[in-house]
Formats: C-alpha cells, structure tokens, sequence
C-alpha cells in the first residue's frame, strides 16, 4: 500500500477552490472531521506561491495571535503596537515576499479571537485570498462567520466520500482492482470518511483480511478494531455517561431495533440523550419507529469495548424481549433465533430451522448453516437435516451434505419428507463433476417411491432443471411437461415449473413468451415465497428474464436486471461467493456486447476472485468471458490462458450457463491471426448450439460470423431464425449479414443505427466500418468517409476493443480547433455563437467548418448532426 494515498475523487471540488483562489478573495471548506479538508486545501495551493500556512489548535485558542506564532515577530514595534491588525498585516506581506499572498488556514474555527479579526481584516482589504478549513457543527469565531455571511468568501461544504470516489482512493492507494462487495463494505462502515477508511485500510490488512485473489483486493472475516481506530472513533464518541453506552451496546448488537424495545431495556431519559448527542438515530419504518446508531464504527468500538461476556448478556435480553412482544414482524424470528445463538442460550429446533430457511432464502449462506447446525444439535429432526443440507451443497460442500441426506433414508416418512431430501441433494450435485448420472438416478430410485402428486411434479420440475443445466432442451421440455400433466401445480411447483420453461425459452429463442412468463409469476403476488425456502426457482426466473432482455436486443435493460440481483445478493455483505460470482459472469458477457470491453474485464475477474479453485460452477463463464474481452483488448496471454481455464473448470451440469466460453474461442484465434480458423470455430459453436435447440447462442455464433467478415457463410441461417425466433436483435443480425454479404453500404448504415440504438456499440462500429469499403465499390466516396468517421467515433466508446473489421480505423484528419467548432455545430449553435464563445470571426467559424464537412463526408449541418447523432451520446471532442 502507498505510503501517502493518491488524490482523487475530489477533482471537481479542487477545480472549484483553484477558480475561486485565481479570481476571488478565496474560499472557505466546512465538512465534518475526517472528510479530507486538510488534504484537499494542500493540494489547491500546491502549485502556488507565495504561499502561508496557518494551522489553529485548541492550545492556540487561548492566545491572542496564537496561530500565527510562527509567523510574526515575537514583539511588535512600539511604534505600531496600537494597531495591532495593520501591523501583522504588514509583517506577514514582508514574510510572503513579492506576489499576491495566498493564505491557508487549517481548523479556522479553532482561531483565537485576534487571529480570527486578521483574517477578517486581511481578505476585506483585499491583502490575502484565503483557503481556510472550518469543521462543520462547531462554533466559529465571528470574524469567520463574517466571511461567508457577509459574502467574502463562498463556503463549499464537503461531504463523505461517495463509493464511487471511494473506488478511486482505495485501487489507487492498493495499486489494483479492488471486489465491488469490499468497496461497499468499506464505505458502509466509514460512511466515506476518509479518517476512518485509511485507518480501517491499515488496520485488515495488517491481519491479514484484505488479500488480492486473482488480481483483486477482497476483504474477508470480521472489523479489527485497533487501538487507534477506538481512539479516533472515541473522540468522535465525545463523553459518554453509563446510560448512553448501555443505549449504544443494545443498538450495536440489535440495531433496527424498536424503540419501545430499547427504551423498555434502558430508560426514556437515556435515549434521548443519545440522539441528542447523535450517537444514534430514529426513523419511521410502516407504524414502528425504529433506532439505529449513527455511524457504523460506532457499534463496533461498542462491541470490542463491552467484552464477550457483556455482549451475551445483552444478547439474551434482546432475544427475551423480542420474544416478549410475540415475534410480530417476520424477521424478529431470524433475530431472535441469531441472538439466541450469540447468547449461547436455550436454542429452540424448530425456530431455528425456520430461521435458517429464512436466512438461507436472504442469501446470507454462512448464517443460515450456524442456525441449521444449532437446529440439528437441538433435536430438529429431518427438517433440519434438509435445511444444513441445502445449506452445505449451496456452498459446494456436496461431500458432507450428501451424507446428511443419505442419513435420512430410514427417517423420511412421507412422500413430502422423500420429495425435499431428493430435490435438495439433486440441486447440490449441480456442483460435481459427476452430476448427470447421479442425480437422475437419485430423481428416479425417489419417483419410485412417492405417490403424491404435488411431489411427483416436483421431482419431475427438478429433473428439468438439470436437463436444462446439461443444454437437453427438448428432455427439459419433457420433463415439466409430464409434470403438469399430473394435474393442476400448487403454487410452488408452478413456480418450479415456470423456471425451468423460462430458462429454456430464453436459451431456445422464444423470448417474449419466456418475459411473459417471468412478469406473470415475479411481478405479482407470490404464496410460494412463503411456502419454501428455495430461492434457485426466483433466481433462475430473474437468470432467465436477464438473457432474454440481452437476446432481444435491450442490453441496457439486461444491465439493469444482472445489476438489481447482485445488489440483493451482495446486499450486507452476504456471503453466497458462488451466486454472486455467477451474476458477475454474466454482468461482464453485457457489458462486454454494450462495447464495455474493460469493465467486462473487470468484472469477470471479480467474479473469479469469488469461485474455489478447480472444476467449480461458474468457472466457465467467467473465465470464458475473461478470454473474450481480454481477445478483444488485444491481450492474447491473458486471453489464451482464460480460455484454457475455462475448458478445464467448466462441470457439465454448467453446459449451457458456460456456453459463453465457446463463444470466446473465435475471438482469440482471431487475435492470434487465425482468422479462418476462427470463422470455422463461430461455425462451430453455431452448430452444437443449433443441434441442442439453444438458439439465442446459435445467433450470437453466427452473427461472430459476419462480424469476422464471412458473412456469406451465414447469412442464409440467420435469415432463416429471424423468420421464428423472437426480438428485433435477430432481425437487425440477419440484415447485417446479408448486407455485409451483398456489400449493401446504404442497409450497412441503417443496421449500424440499430445496433446503437440497441446500446450495441461496438457491434454498430463494426456495422459502420464494414459500410466504408461497401460505398467505396459503389463510386460513394463522401458516404465512405462518413462511415469510417462514424466507426471510429463508434470505437471510441467501446474502451480500447479492436476487431478485424476496425482494423485501419484512423481518427478523422480534423485539427483542434475543428474538432471544437464541429462538437459546437452538432448541438445546433449556429455560426455566430461559435464565433462568440471561442472568440472567432464567423467567417473564421464558416472556413474551419467547411473543412471539417470535407474530412468527414458530409456536406451541411444537419447532416453533421444525423452522422454525430447516429454513433450514440457525445464523446471527448465532439
């Protein structure tokens, strides 16, 4: 790590104080402590001479001038000592030496009451322009108030760090890529104050929490609380009396807590006071008022101060009064049961059991196996066993989850007990190498012996999903067929059912039906959420509806959708690696056909930094979709060793959810300049995609076809899908392809709109460069020059991506200052504004335009506009 962290995240704040430094009287920086005040008045003045630093301290409050100690005389001349202002001024404008004095102020509210007047004094007569740091909610000397209220200065107020700038700091101070989960876990518990954060940076990594997995920062296990950190957190903390650190204890360990809850375990009197000293704050949520501390690290300096045996205590107390008040909301069930198990308290089986459902069904994997371990210990019969088990094959533990199941053969009583010990193991085996042969086997020897139909249909849903895992369409069809013809489905088998149909739409190409579908069964109302606690039926929904919006052609929606699952998957911190991982895959395969090609990369490598090693699940798409972007940036040993990883994790039961590695094998053989090799190896991909019913990839296949030039070899398939296959993206895929084959420039033009409009953007790069050489052979050399200039403003947005078809893309011959005056042009201002804002003559702005409209193949402005417009939303120098 850096010794001193980079500068970042505050540039357009630092951009403001340097303006105001450069044409007014100065400026002056309030924010609470720890927001990096004191940094950024050091770096607006860095470059600045002459320069004096004053820096106020509680001592220096006490006396007069105490500030600037350092910089005035011990004594002042006799002469001049009955004005004192006048005679300071004059010895700090003979210290700062020629030049206009810049004077920077630390902790301006700490000023001692003369200190305070000089400062006053010197920016209203104009001998100083100040940069001056107040904190925010403390009291200011009046000469400082003055400042601002009497229009002086501006005050610009700093708030926290937003995730986004705390991103920057951290993989600058860390030199690389840091999990999007650590970042927010970061941020949540310093809330972006950056006092907090280096601190708390320092303090993980010094025991070894915050380790790099491939190429990424991850933080793992619990927040270190080190001296320091307590001691930063304590003054913030200010005195606390007994009552209010007994009001921060409860809220640490329960917080939302209720605040009739916490009043009746402390007292009225005592929660007050701690809102009033803002240690903790209340909010409404529905009819409940609820209380949570004011800052995170609050609550950990209150933990590690209570000490384990405290912190039991009041554990149980939490759960007895949860208890108490009758368990009225549905999570007070998995908080009473955690508080229980904290407190090391009398466990009750079948609440825990409940409350591993429930904690499994939120995704927070790592509890949901503490309470069904508690729940097996304190008698909870099969029901537990299932629940752990679940658990366990969830989080690629099949060895132990499959001899808890195998375990239960003599206790499953009853087709219901049979159908979830069945269900359950199949769904773990999608994590082993073996999986086909097994888990059928388990779904027939348990069909054998159930009768009921609701069970039946289960096990026949199940069986669906591991054919559509295998890219068995037609078996996967089949098998939810047979399963409704056994009679009407219950709730939850019917949302079984729809997730296997669902998945298998979007692969096969059906994808309204399949959106449909998913609307129909998430958008509204749903008894089987309740009814168990299986969360694959949703998520596969959510899978399935995210693909279908990415092959129909609405990548942004796509975008929206994966990021909405990670958000509740990641959503505190929780711990299911595998599921988040997967969801990273496919983030990264959007982003990388938006034209996102970095970012894809980014995100793909996040994801891996969350899989086990060797064969696992997701592995496949996520180092296949590395290979893809990395071949696309021109990383031929980044792209070369992911595709081979990705051919060797991959499990069969991730057949189609890897497929995206085969996708990638054409792209590096291009790179390595292979290109009919890579044209077979698209040809190939199409064709095992096609023989399994897999459309949507067989599309995608094909259409890598045309975009590495042979578009003549698929032309004809991709017309003859567009004839049945759902969405506007086949469409647009079929008319490139047989314009790109009939060399079509005008329809070439056309589908480069579409793929941008699609947000497609490197697709539509290719589109418009394959437009050039078409125009070219029909004698249109203006409509040529506009195309290559529309292919590289294309490209331009797809973050360094190159392919065959951008090959010789050169940037429009265009000077500077042509490039401003077309940026300006595009936006509809006419000549005259122009002129007016970069202080040209017209005929200046009409001769620099008229050059341009030659260099670009257009011939006025408004077809300057449709050519701009046509490549998507502005960039650098347009």
């Amino acid at each position: 790590m850096m010794p001193e962290w980079p500068f970042t995240g505050r540039l357009r704040a630092l951009d403001r104080i340097r303006a105001e430094l450069r044409t007014g009287p100065g400026v002056v920086i309030a924010g609470p402590a720890g927001v990096g005040k004191t940094r950024l008045a050091a770096e607006a003045v860095r470059d600045m001479e002459p320069v004096l630093h004053v820096g106020a301290t509680r001592a220096t409050a006490q006396v007069p001038l105490g500030a600037f100690a350092g910089l005035l005389p011990a004594e002042p001349a006799a002469a001049r000592s009955l004005n004192l202002l006048r005679w300071a001024t004059e010895e700090l404008r003979l210290r700062a030496g020629p030049g206009e004095l810049v004077l920077a102020v630390d902790d301006g509210h700490l000023l001692d009451p003369v200190s305070a007047a000089l400062v006053h004094h010197l920016v209203l007569h104009g001998h100083a322009r100040l940069l001056a740091t107040i904190r925010s909610g403390e009291p200011v000397p009046d000469p400082v108030l003055a400042l601002w209220k009497e229009g002086l200065t501006p005050r610009l107020e700093l708030g926290p760090l937003p995730p986004g700038a705390t991103r920057e700091v951290l993989e600058g101070a860390l030199g690389g890529q840091l999990d999007t989960a650590t970042v927010e876990r970061l941020w949540q518990v310093t809330r972006g104050n950056l006092l907090f954060l280096r601190e708390l940076v320092l303090a993980v990594t010094a025991e070894g929490l915050l380790a790099r997995v491939h190429g990424v920062w991850r933080w793992w296990g619990e927040l270190p609380v080190t001296p320091r950190l307590r001691e930063l957190v304590e003054i913030r903390l200010g005195a606390v009396d007994a009552g209010e650190r007994e009001v921060l204890e409860y809220v640490a360990l329960g917080e939302p807590l209720g605040a009739y809850t916490l009043i009746r375990l402390t007292s009225a009197n005592a929660v007050e006071r701690a809102e009033e000293k803002h240690l903790i704050e209340l909010a409404r949520s529905g009819r409940r008022l609820e209380v949570r501390l004011a800052h995170p690290l609050y609550g950990e300096v209150a933990r590690d101060r209570a000490g384990p045996g405290l912190v039991r205590t009041r554990m149980a107390e939490l759960a007895e009064a949860v208890e108490a008040q009758g368990l009225k909301r549905a999570e007070d069930l998995l908080r009473g049961a955690v508080w229980r198990l904290e407190s090391e308290t009398t466990v009750d089986g079948g609440a825990s059991v409940a409350a591993s459902l429930r904690a499994k069904s939120a995704y927070d994997l790592t509890l949901a196996e503490r309470l069904g371990r508690a729940a097996l210990a304190a008698g909870g019969g099969i029901d537990a066993a299932i629940a752990l088990a679940g658990v366990l094959l969830l989080t690629e533990r099949a060895a132990e989850g499959g001899e808890i199941l195998a375990s239960l053969t003599g206790q499953a009583g009853t087709d219901r007990d049979r159908a979830r010990a069945a269900t359950t193991w199949v769904f773990g085996l999608a994590m082993s190498p073996d999986a086909r042969t097994t888990a059928l086997e388990i779904l027939t020897a348990a069909e054998a012996t159930i009768t009921g139909p609701a069970e039946l249909q289960e096990l026949l849903c199940m069986r669906g999903r591991v054919h559509t895992q295998l890219g068995e369409l037609p078996a996967a069809r089949d098998a939810v067929r047979r399963a409704r013809e056994l009679g009407e489905p219950n709730a939850r088998v019917a949302a079984y059912a729809a997730s296997v149909e669902t998945a298998v739409a979007a692969y096969g190409g059906r994808l309204d039906a399949c959106l449909t579908q998913v609307a129909g069964v998430l958008d509204r109302p749903a008894g089987w959420r309740d009814e168990t606690a299986d969360t694959y039926p949703e998520l596969d929904m959510l899978c399935a509806r995210m693909l279908a919006l990415l092959f129909s052609g609405d990548p942004v929606a796509a975008a929206s959708a994966v990021d909405d699952v990670i958000s509740r998957l990641d959503a505190r911190f929780r711990t299911w690696d595998l599921g988040i991982a997967g969801f990273l895959g496919h983030r990264g395969q959007i982003q990388r056909m938006r034209g996102a090609v970095r970012d894809a990369e980014r995100s793909c490598r996040e994801g891996m930094a969350r899989l086990a090693s060797g064969p696992t699940g997701f592995a496949g798409l996520c180092l296949g979709e590395l290979a893809h972007s990395a071949a696309l940036l021109g990383d031929l040993e980044t792209a070369e060793v992911a595709l081979a990883g990705a051919q060797a994790r991959t499990l069969p039961t991730f057949y189609l959810i890897d497929f995206p590695g085969r996708l990638a094998r054409p792209w590096v053989l291009a790179l390595r300049g292979e290109l009919p090799a890579a044209v077979a190896a698209a040809l190939s991909a199409a064709d095992e995609a096609a023989a399994r019913g897999v459309h949507s990839y067989e599309m995608l296949a094909l259409h890598d076809v045309v975009r590495l030039g042979a578009a003549d070899l698929a032309a004809d398939r991709l017309e003859l899908l567009a004839d049945w296959m759902d969405g506007p993206l086949i469409r647009t895929c079929a008319r490139h392809a047989r314009a790109a084959a009939d060399l079509d420039g005008p329809v070439l033009d056309a589908v480069a709109q579409e793929f941008a409009a699609f947000g497609m953007t490197l697709h539509a790069a290719e589109a418009a460069a394959q437009a050039a050489p078409a125009h070219e052979q029909a004698g249109q050399a203006r409509n040529a020059r506009a195309a290559r200039v529309r292919a590289w403003i294309l490209a331009q947005r797809c973050q360094g991506a190159r392919t065959p078809a951008l090959a010789g893309l050169a940037a429009p011959a265009l000077t500077p200052r042509q490039y401003e005056i077309v940026g300006l042009a595009a936006t509809g201002l006419g000549n005259r504004e122009i002129a007016d804002r970069l202080v040209l003559s017209t005929r200046t702005v009409a001769n620099h335009l008229v050059a341009a409209y030659h260099r670009l193949g257009v011939s006025d402005r408004t077809a300057l506009a449709a050519l701009l417009s046509a490549a998507g939303p502005p960039v650098s120098g347009f």
